[in-house]
């Protein structure tokens, strides 16, 4: 037989190797460390995204520079963030805030997308939601001229119309009007609000084919200042006449963020109304861009005015608090105005909805003498009435229930009226909520939240199927509109309050 041989170096070289890669192997399931060892850390995730975003844009058109600003945040740090126009980046920032002026004469009127793209320190790049950003630097204003915009109204029927351009960029203007009913002696735009005068910025000349034409002085240019007026609604255009030689007819020019308003102020209109000779016309000027208000009042037979406000409520509504106070014009007493005033978006919708109006205070009437609802939207339905203001039992007690009542229902008797207190609003409460009357035990006196229910209603009305009388007994009875107070203390949960 052979003998068993030791193996040779070169077989135990390749099996101690064999030997080591399994110890590796095994060790590496272990966790202990080696391949896969849980010793290692994982590798850190990727930065985060960065986010970009627009802030808001003004509302309506946009024109000659306009700001605009981003918000934008990165992990990685941010490197710069871009404004791009339809897809061409018009500027960057690299530290906060970002923001850029935008020069949009530098792009046709009409539709633009506008975007901010960042970029963080490892070159990621994201790009915001698009806006679409209208740009208008050269207006079109179409004005029709009459005598109701000229304050104090003259007594004419004479009209106009007409179309001007502005280019707000370098201020120039064309365009013209054309009148009817009017032998015109000149034509003009002027600086002012309406329902106020102003100098002369732009003269016309009138056409030596047709007398009712009247253009622009070729090469008339408006100033930075004047720019800026007309698009806050203070320029007008008006037509002169040897009757009227400081205007027959006018008209404000009305860019697409403007509304202009003529309200006839009366004593009718007052709440409750008066009696008056005095009138009144107030043109107010909202700026829808700009969110400011400017009202001129122009009076006769109010000089003594002690006051001139702007309040938000419905017609036939009061609001004892003013929007807007107006300043009386020491050199001419009937004139009263605000300019420029500020107001919210809140304020803007409830003049659209036709929920403001104008008023005029005097000695003699105090609560206002001459009153106008602000319509922009004739056709708009009314705001709703303003909720009615809260009706306490203190109230009701000293309006009602001492003077009328606890002479009969005072508490000193064992059957009624005596057996009911009504001398305090303590005892008032404790006699009427929650108690069955005695008449119809079946009913409460009064049943908290359901005034219709409640006997002492049906008693005040004298409703048929009481017992008895109605009350106060043998009258005089109480007018609906007390009875209606009581009715909504009772509908609110008859509190003792």
């Amino acid at each position: 037989m052979r003998s068993l041989q030791r193996p040779g170096l070169a077989a135990r070289g390749t099996i101690a190797f064999l030997w080591s890669f399994l110890l590796l192997i095994v060790a590496g399931c272990g966790g202990g460390g080696g391949y896969g060892g849980g010793n290692n850390p994982p590798p850190a995730p990727p930065p985060a995204a960065p986010t970009v975003s627009l802030g808001a844009l003004p509302p309506g058109s946009v024109n000659r520079t306009v700001a605009l600003e981003a918000a934008a945040t990165a992990s990685a740090g941010i490197s710069r963030v871009e404004f791009v126009v339809d897809g061409t980046a018009i500027g960057s920032v690299t530290m906060a805030p970002y923001r850029i002026d935008w020069d949009t004469s530098a792009v046709a009127d009409g539709a633009h997308s506008l975007t901010a793209r960042v970029t963080d320190a490892a070159g990621t790049a994201v790009t915001s939601a698009a806006a679409t950003v209208n740009v208008n630097n050269h207006p079109v204003v179409q004005v029709t001229l009459s005598p109701d915009e000229t304050l104090p109204r003259p007594t004419s029927s004479a009209g106009g119309s007409g179309e001007f351009t502005f280019n707000l960029i370098d201020g120039s203007v064309t365009g013209g009007v054309n009148t009817t009913g009017i032998v015109a002696t000149a034509a003009h735009i002027h600086d002012g609000f309406a329902g106020a005068t102003g100098p002369v910025i732009v003269p016309f000349v009138q056409s030596a084919a047709d007398p009712t034409r009247w253009d622009a002085q070729a090469g008339a240019v408006l100033t930075g200042d004047q720019v800026t007026g007309l698009l806050a609604g203070r320029l007008y255009v008006n037509v002169h006449s040897a009757a009227y030689p400081a205007g027959e007819i006018r008209a404000q020019l009305r860019c697409e963020n403007i509304t202009v308003v003529f309200t006839a102020m009366t004593g009718a209109e007052v709440v409750p109304a008066v009696t008056t000779s005095a009138t009144a016309t107030a043109a107010t000027t909202v700026d829808a861009q700009g969110s400011t208000a400017t009202i001129n009042i122009i009076s006769t037979g109010v000089d003594d005015a002690s006051a001139a406000h702007v309040h938000k409520a419905a017609a036939g509504a009061n609001n004892d608090t003013a929007l807007i106070s107006l300043t009386q014009d020491g050199a001419a007493p009937g004139r009263w105005s605000a300019q420029l005033q500020p107001i919210t978006g809140a304020d803007r919708t409830e003049f659209n909805d036709n929920g403001w109006y104008v008023d005029m205070h005097t000695p003699a009437n105090a609560g206002g003498e001459l009153r106008g609802q602000i319509t922009p939207n004739p056709s708009a339905p009314p705001p709703p009435p303003p909720p009615p203001p809260t009706v306490t039992l203190a109230q009701l007690q000293s309006q009602i229930f001492t003077p009328v009542c606890s002479g009969c229902h005072n508490g000193n008797g064992t059957g009624l009226p005596g057996s009911m207190n009504l001398s305090s609003a303590v005892a008032t409460f404790n006699a009427l909520v929650g108690v069955a009357s005695s008449e119809q035990p079946a009913v409460l006196r009064v049943a908290a939240n359901d005034a219709a229910n409640s006997y002492v209603i049906r008693k005040l009305e004298g409703t048929p199927g009481i017992n008895g009388s109605r009350m106060p007994l043998g009258g005089p009875f109480l007018d609906q509109a007390t009875i209606d107070q009581v009715k909504a203390w009772i509908n609110a949960g008859a509190a003792n309050n």
